[in-house]
C-alpha cells in the first residue's frame, strides 16, 4: 500500500506504516502490526532516510520494541502509558541523522519550558474544565455533507500542508481510513474543525489537527471542540486519546491540560508548521 501526494508518502512495509517526505524532512513510523520485525524495519527506515536525505527518524512503538530501538541509537522523547489497548505503554523514539536537526536555541528552550510550566499548572479534571457552550456556537461531529465547508476552512487556515486536506476527495479517503471529523459552528459558518484518527485495533484516538478560521484566531475556540471530543471519546470503547501540540503554543497546551490530559514529553524539531520547524508536546488521556 502506498499513498502519494506532492509532498509526502504513506506506505506499508513489513506490517509497518511509514510516513515520509520533504514536508517535514523525516521518516515517521506511525504503527506496526504485532511485535514487528523491528531490526528489518529500522534498516528500511535508514535506507529511506539516506536515499531521500531526511535528517530525522521518529517512531511510535510499543514498550517491547523500546530496547531494540535504543540499542540502535534512538532516544526516548515521549511516552504514553496505556496507548495500546489501555495496557501497553507507547514510546516515541527519535534518531537525529544530522546534529543540527536536534539543535535548539536557549530562547526556544525558555519558551517551551514556560509553556509547559503554565500548562501543567492549569491541569484539572474534565468536570472542573467544563464551560457551557455559548448559545451562538454549536459543536458536533461532521459528515460528508460538511466537506465543502471543511475544504473552504482549510484553504483559509493553511498556506501549505503535507496532505491535500483542501480536497474533498482526500477527506473521503480519510473516512475510509477510519478518520472522523468535528466542527464548531457559528450559525452555519464553520469556525474550527478537527481531524481524528480512530485506531480500533489499539483502542486509541489521535487528534491529528485543528483548523481555525483566521478571523477567529486568538479566541481559543478550540477549547469547546476539545471538550466535545473528549466527552464523546470518554463515552466510547476507546481507551486512550492523545494529540501532538506545537510546543510554543500556550493556548492549546493549556486547553489539553485543563481537560485532564497529561504531559507525555516533547518531540524536538519534529514538524513543519507555517514554514517553521517546530517541536511538539505530547498530551494524552486514558
Amino acid at each position: 500500500m502506498q499513498i502519494k501526494n506532492l509532498f509526502d508518502t504513506v506506505e506499508k512495509v513489513e506490517g509497518a506504516v511509514l510516513h515520509h517526505g520533504t514536508a517535514h524532512n523525516r521518516v515517521y513510523l506511525m504503527e506496526a502490526e504485532g511485535k514487528g520485525n523491528w531490526t528489518s524495519i529500522i534498516a528500511k527506515m535508514n535506507s529511506l532516510a539516506e536515499k531521500n536525505r531526511y535528517n530525522k527518524i521518529v517512531t511510535r512503538v510499543p514498550e517491547d520494541a523500546k530496547q531494540i530501538f535504543q540499542s540502535n541509537g534512538y532516544i526516548v522523547e515521549a511516552k504514553i502509558p496505556g496507548l495500546y489497548n489501555g495496557e501497553r505503554t507507547g514510546y516515541f523514539l527519535a534518531d537525529y541523522l544530522e546534529k543540527k536537526r536536534g539543535f535548539y536555541t536557549e530562547q526556544e528552550l525558555k519558551t517551551r519550558e514556560s509553556v509547559k510550566t503554565i500548562a501543567l499548572a492549569a491541569n484539572g479534571s474534565p468536570e472542573d474544565a467544563y464551560f457551557k457552550l455559548p448559545s451562538t456556537l454549536k459543536a458536533r461531529k461532521l459528515d460528508k455533507n460538511d466537506f465543502v465547508a471543511m475544504v473552504s476552512l482549510h484553504e483559509k487556515a493553511f498556506k501549505s500542508y503535507p496532505f491535500p486536506i483542501n480536497k474533498a476527495a482526500y477527506l473521503l479517503e480519510l473516512v475510509e481510513r477510519n478518520h472522523e471529523f468535528y466542527g464548531l459552528f457559528k450559525e452555519e459558518e464553520l469556525l474550527v474543525s478537527a481531524i481524528l484518527k480512530m485506531n480500533k485495533k489499539d483502542s486509541n484516538v489521535e487528534i491529528v489537527d485543528f483548523a481555525t478560521h483566521p478571523d477567529y484566531k486568538g479566541q481559543n475556540l478550540s477549547y469547546y471542540l476539545v471538550q466535545k471530543i473528549k466527552r464523546n471519546i470518554d463515552q466510547s470503547d476507546y481507551k486512550t486519546i492523545y494529540s501532538l501540540v506545537r510546543a510554543t503554543s500556550y493556548g492549546l497546551n493549556i486547553t489539553y491540560s485543563k481537560h485532564g490530559f497529561l504531559f507525555g514529553g516533547t518531540l524536538l524539531n519534529n514538524t513543519v508548521i507555517k514554514d517553521n520547524l517546530e517541536s511538539v508536546n505530547v498530551w494524552y488521556s486514558n
